[in-house]
């Protein structure tokens, strides 16, 4: 009995435990968006929860910071286990259409993913709720309705700088 049994729950458990890689690697940044920018964007998180966070899901600081945090820092970079993504978690004043507001930034990069792929990440999160709305003019931003948009906003972007990895993020203004 023990004999049969034991093949049948590894096999079992070698089909069901780990996500094919490609797979894995194509829903990771919605997860990190999910559990930690998201919230972080809306204030549900803290600055330090949302470090807390990401260190849950295995991001560390770069290999070469050794620079301890200060107390009041405002932005932080951190890197997954492998290495492969990066997590950026910052907030700060901002200028947006002549005004000065209040930015809560959290976003995810990596130099293998294109802007397409993060973009689709992001389409997919989003699905086809109705709380979440697109322009046609901004194909890559997708901008949250909420009941007092006169006092913030929140939205999730896909941006690429000019000789920067194309960077998925979450941001919240608060204005």
């Amino acid at each position: 009995m023990k004999s049969v049994v034991i093949p049948v729950l590894a096999a079992v458990f070698a089909v069901t435990s780990a996500p094919a890689p490609a797979v894995a690697q194509d829903i990771f940044p919605g997860f990190v968006v999910a559990r930690v920018c998201l919230p972080y964007a809306s204030r549900a998180k803290t600055f330090e929860s949302a470090i807390r966070a990401a260190r849950d899901m295995e991001f560390r600081r770069p290999a070469g910071d050794r620079a301890p945090l200060e107390d009041w820092a405002s932005e932080v970079e951190l890197v997954s286990k492998d290495g492969r993504w990066r997590l950026r978690i910052e907030e700060g004043s901002v200028e947006q259409d002549g005004v000065e507001v209040y930015a809560v930034t959290c976003g995810v990069s990596s130099n293998l993913a294109s802007s397409r792929e993060l973009g689709q990440v992001a389409r997919r999160m989003v699905g086809r709720s109705p709380l979440w709305s697109q322009q046609p003019d901004t194909p890559w931003r997708w901008d949250r309705r909420t009941t007092r948009s006169t006092e913030y906003a929140l939205r999730i972007d896909v941006t690429e700088e000019p000789g920067q990895r194309p960077v998925l993020a979450a941001r919240g203004l608060y204005y």
